[in-house]
């Protein structure tokens, strides 16, 4: 099956309603003023956390989520670019920086431990709570758990249901609700993206790898320019695979052929002294970066080619507390056009951002 097209997908945002680990921290980033510099030095997470604030707001708005149900073939191309006026979103009106953000859940009262959430599509928003992984919907009422114990920083669901957690400690990928390791040996495991096709693209530190439907593991991008390698996010319109070296605050992509082959890495954003965490994209194609070690978000727009446009933009600085990992709304509660950025101290904070973000897979 093909995923819908960005036209799609926001002409169905036009159609429905829109509103409104245990684990330690990656460490002390060191930045780069040039955009062409690789990092040298491999640096392993080290504990630290931010005192939470005392900003509050409402709580997530209801909108409808939008999923797609495939992908589309990655060797083709895309309509979305920052002059699209497209199914009455126009994304070249997206609210500029800074903005205002909303606190969900304060750290520690739903979540804690994790640095990553994860939306079922379903009503429900998935992190960890000491030794477990729970489900809860908008007001924060338990609709699931799972035991997980141990170190998790990503947790993302994959297209067949399972949801997956990168357990660092264990140098392994687990299936949440059996207890399976799906696949292990693999390295500090750290970032996850699931994509439509079966796959799942992730991190771990040193380089960034790629679990094929049959659970073999390929190389994508090794060596100097995987070091310190954290966020992840596949866009299969633009054949383009983007993830962010944590160390000097860079963000990369690189060229993958309609065979899954890996091809030209090139540099995108560098944001000197930042200490760039996880990734995430529009319906628009533009990125959005948290600043793990600021406790900061990011825009990147994109040109058609995946270029970038313009310098990376300041969206939020700081959050009240610690976070890692920034995800758009899917689901009934939980509103679509906006980011919901959550980390180890287990605060969640919604961003509205004016657009949805791109497809990924829900149960």
């Amino acid at each position: 099956m093909t995923r819908p097209s960005i036209a799609m997908i926001l002409f169905g945002v036009m159609l429905s309603p829109a509103c409104g680990d245990d684990a330690s921290s990656e460490g002390t980033a060191s930045s780069t003023g040039s955009t062409g510099s690789d990092p040298t030095t491999t640096m392993m997470p080290s504990e630290t956390t931010t005192e939470p604030g005392t900003s509050s707001g409402p709580g997530p708005m209801t909108g409808s989520g939008s999923t797609g149900p495939g992908m589309v073939d990655s060797s083709s191309g895309t309509d979305t670019d920052t002059d699209t006026d497209t199914a009455g979103v126009d994304c070249d009106q997206i609210p500029p920086g800074p903005l205002a953000f909303d606190v969900v859940f304060e750290p520690g009262v739903v979540f804690d431990g994790s640095e990553d959430i994860a939306f079922d599509g379903q009503g429900n928003i998935v992190g960890k709570s000491g030794g477990q992984i729970v489900a809860v919907d908008a007001m924060g009422a338990e609709a699931d758990s799972w035991p997980d114990g141990g170190n998790t920083f990503g947790l993302r669901y994959r297209s067949n249901g399972d949801l997956l957690a990168a357990k660092v400690g264990n140098n392994q990928i687990r299936i949440v609700q059996s207890g399976d390791t799906l696949v292990g040996e693999i390295g500090s495991v750290n970032g996850l993206y699931p994509d439509f096709d079966g796959n799942i693209w992730f991190t771990n530190f040193s380089a960034v790898q790629r679990v094929n439907p049959d659970d073999s593991v390929d190389s994508i991008v090794t060596g100097g320019d995987g070091n310190t390698a954290n966020g992840v996010v596949f866009d299969p319109d633009r054949g383009l695979l983007y993830y962010t070296n944590y160390g000097p605050g860079l963000i990369r992509s690189v060229e993958i052929d309609g065979d899954g082959n890996p091809g030209t890495i090139s540099m995108v954003a560098s944001i000197p002294g930042a200490s760039l965490d996880g990734l995430s994209m529009d319906a628009c194609g533009n990125l959005y970066v948290v600043d793990q070690g600021n406790d900061a978000l990011y825009r990147v727009f994109l040109d058609p080619t995946g270029a970038p446009v313009g310098d990376p933009e300041s969206l939020v600085d700081p959050f009240p507390a610690n976070v890692a990992n920034a995800i758009f709304g899917v689901g009934e509660g939980w509103d679509e056009m906006s980011l919901y950025a959550a980390g180890v101290p287990g605060g969640v904070y919604r961003v509205e951002i004016g657009v949805p973000g791109a497809p990924t897979p829900t149960p």
